[in-house]
């Protein structure tokens, strides 16, 4: 761990199977605060799993999940606690389609967060403008490109001022 960093995640034999299909065979990791960790394989090796394991989307068959040095994957946690400290941008963006994209990115700040509406919409707008989709803020997901969809997601995302984010092939929609 580097010097003077505080471990954010940390895993422990963790292990993931779909009925007898081993997909997650006794991963040990520890993230510390403003590192980055890259998960590079083949599709289907179990990149996605690990990370829906990490925020519980996935319940691991066994081992153990270690949030801000607590075991989360217990009875009695209160994920939803634990989720407002750790964001997750989808592989599938999972944009709410009725909303405008403002709403999509405004939405955590209000219901879970409980910011007011203008404060919320002032991070939305710093985010949009700081993703170049300003203009974007009241139209719906259906018409926006797939990399623009991504970005929407990502400030999403952002938006809850999370100590931890997972991003699920990020860039896959997006131009260089």
């Amino acid at each position: 761990m580097k010097e003077g960093y505080k471990k954010v995640i940390k895993t422990i034999n963790l292990k993931k199977s779909f009925g007898d299909k081993e997909v997650l065979k006794g991963i040990n990791e520890e993230i510390t605060e403003g590192e980055v960790v890259v998960i590079i394989g083949p599709s289907g090796s179990g990149k996605s799993t690990f990370l829906r394991c990490l925020n519980l989307l996935e319940n691991p068959t066994s081992g153990d999940v270690l949030f801000e040095k607590k075991r989360i994957n217990q009875p009695k946690v209160n994920m939803d606690l634990i989720r407002m400290k750790m964001g997750m941008v989808f592989q599938g963006f999972n944009l709410f389609p009725h909303l405008s994209v403002l709403e999509n990115i405004t939405i955590g700040p209000i219901e879970i967060q409980k910011r007011t509406v203008s404060q919320a919409n002032k991070i939305g707008e710093d985010l949009l403008m700081s993703m170049g989709l300003i203009e974007k803020a009241n139209v719906y997901p259906k018409s926006l490109s797939g990399g623009q969809k991504q970005r929407i997601a990502i400030a999403r995302a952002l938006a809850m001022q999370p100590r931890l984010l997972l991003f699920d092939e990020p860039t896959s929609a997006l131009d260089p």
